[in-house]
């Protein structure tokens, strides 16, 4: 399938993405990724036995659907496995759909990071052979 059909069968999805702004959107990442959002890890208090990530730290992110407050949860993993939190509903609903077509993605943490508050930069992984490409139509 080529792929302006799965833009166009996406619904022009990408499109509308919370792209960031300025040259942080422009640099990759530090794994290759483009840059995609910045958030923050939400939900910390659920998950205090995770200590907590040093600036710049590769974080992953892990789809977690089963989730039955939020079926576009994303969980936020430090490399050792524990959970730190999730992304923030506003963060994840378009980012859960990428990765459910086999788009992957991570994150690090970014230099104001501190305290509870975990500041993240989002990084769509350029990757794309394990992309799901959608049936045309």
């Amino acid at each position: 399938m080529e792929r302006r059909s799965f833009l166009a069968g996406a619904g022009g999805a990408l499109a509308a993405l919370p792209f960031a702004t300025g040259a942080a959107a422009a640099a990759s990442g530090p794994t290759g990724g483009v840059g995609l959002l910045r958030s923050y890890v939400a939900n910390r208090d659920q998950f205090p036995q995770a200590q907590a990530p040093e600036p710049n730290e590769i974080l992953q992110l892990e789809r977690r659907p089963e989730r039955a407050y939020d079926p576009a949860s994303i969980a936020v993993l430090r490399g050792d496995g524990s959970q730190l939190g999730y992304l923030p509903s506003a963060s994840a609903g378009l980012l859960a759909a990428l990765l459910d077509q086999g788009f992957g993605a991570y994150a690090t943490t970014l230099p104001e990071t501190g305290g509870s508050e975990i500041a993240l930069q989002i990084y769509l992984d350029k990757d794309l052979s394990q992309v799901h490409w959608m049936a045309s139509s």
